[in-house]
């Protein structure tokens, strides 16, 4: 089982925090980031500038910042995109974690795997909060 970490992302302030998920010491906003063609940056230097609109509370267009948590789903997932890049997220109390990067041609595959980290995250989140309350709990 992967192990999760979340890292605070400088390049945004405001009053939401964002984070990135890291999994077993790597981020993978990151390896994306590095991987990314110079013809991008532009692109992605728009996408800091959403993030931090965000984390100011300031509303974006649905073509800039997008809720696409599927029905039923309990914690929100959003889109960042600018041009053909796309950077997924999922809300956490007082802002939003960051967890992957990708492109418009492989949406339904960065689907598939924003989603399967975010369960892994969730599940462990889950698992840490229960031993948690089992080490508060007193002994009788």
């Amino acid at each position: 089982m992967s192990k999760f970490a979340l890292q605070n992302i400088e390049a945004v302030r405001g009053n939401q925090t964002f984070e990135k998920l890291v999994v077993d010491g790597i981020a993978p906003f990151d390896t994306f980031e590095n991987k990314l063609e110079s013809k991008y940056l532009k692109n992605l230097h728009k996408i800091y500038f959403y993030m931090e609109e965000v984390a100011k509370n300031r509303s974006l267009p649905n073509t800039k910042f997008k809720d696409i948590t599927p029905k039923k789903e309990i914690v929100k997932e959003y889109e960042f995109k600018d041009g053909d890049l796309r950077v997924y997220g999922i809300s956490k109390f007082g802002g939003k974690i960051i967890i992957i990067g990708g492109y418009k041609n492989q949406q339904k595959k960065d689907y598939r795997r924003f989603r399967s980290l975010k369960e892994q995250y969730l599940k462990q989140e889950s698992q840490n909060t229960k031993c948690n309350e089992k080490r508060r709990t007193p002994k009788k």
